[in-house]
């Protein structure tokens, strides 16, 4: 099933808004030549607000964002805004060749599931889709953590991980976000909307979406799942791992593609 000849491990570390997604379109462009995927785990400093590939920027209030010393860039994926804060952030990037996004998604999904198990969280893997889960319209779609998906993980029925896929003509760029703690909610705070509303979509982003905090007070949990998540692929699919951070080369290579993820020329970094 997931018949590569070895798999990279970008180990964690933090970068800002930007360099986070310059990197990981650096890797999307260069598997197509390796054939070798790529799994990388990564933090945010400082915080960073995302937005979805297609997202309108008309909802989002910059002032705020800026007065917080918040970063902002677009994602290469589609789906709604993430405020990344208290986060273990994946990226999973494979050529296009031999499985489809689908594929990719599940065995990703499946594999991260049975780690959070094996570690004491009593998630599930859902396999349907809620209907009509929140509000189906405006504001409400703004934070990613209030929308449902197929073969997602879910902790009493929350949404515990956000996923989004872009899928290139060579290659599949897979992001998403392992919620640790409680910050991704304040991305209420940057909405532009009246206070009221934005209680309810407070309120709204708590009943659909928990974190793990709310599960462990385990502070190392992030690299630790990183680590078990390693083992996992080579343990399931027999795979040779090897681990390399990001090089210079790579960080320099990678700002040819800066015009894709600006936002705002307020942006840090």
């Amino acid at each position: 099933m997931f018949q590569f000849p070895s798999l990279r491990i970008i180990p964690f570390e933090y970068f800002n808004g930007t360099e986070n997604m310059l990197l990981d379109l650096l890797y999307a462009e260069q598997v197509e030549k390796s054939q070798i995927p790529v799994l990388r785990f990564y933090g945010w400093k400082p915080y960073c607000l995302s937005l979805g590939r297609h997202q309108d920027l008309d909802n989002v209030n910059i002032d705020s964002i800026l007065k917080d010393r918040i970063d902002i860039v677009r994602r290469p994926t589609g789906g709604s805004a993430i405020l990344h804060a208290e986060e273990l952030t994946y990226s999973f990037i494979i050529p296009k060749t031999k499985m489809t996004h689908h594929e990719m998604y599940e065995i990703f999904h499946v594999l991260l599931a049975k780690v959070l198990i094996e570690m004491g969280y009593k998630v599930d893997l859902s396999r349907s889709q809620k209907e009509k889960l929140y509000l189906n319209q405006d504001n409400s779609t703004f934070a990613c953590f209030n929308r449902a998906a197929k073969s997602e993980i879910r902790y009493t029925g929350k949404k515990v991980v956000g996923s989004a896929q872009r899928i290139y003509k060579t290659s599949i760029l897979q992001h998403g976000s392992i919620i640790i703690g409680r910050e991704h909610e304040k991305i209420i705070n940057y909405l532009k909307t009246g206070d009221s509303d934005k209680y309810d979509q407070r309120d709204l982003l708590r009943n659909n979406s928990t974190h793990l905090g709310e599960i462990t007070k385990n502070k190392s949990v992030k690299t630790e799942i990183a680590s078990k998540l390693t083992d996992a692929f080579s343990r399931e699919y027999n795979i040779p791992i090897f681990y390399k951070y990001p090089t210079n080369y790579e960080k320099k290579e990678a700002e040819k593609f800066k015009k894709q993820i600006i936002v705002s020329n307020h942006m840090h970094g």
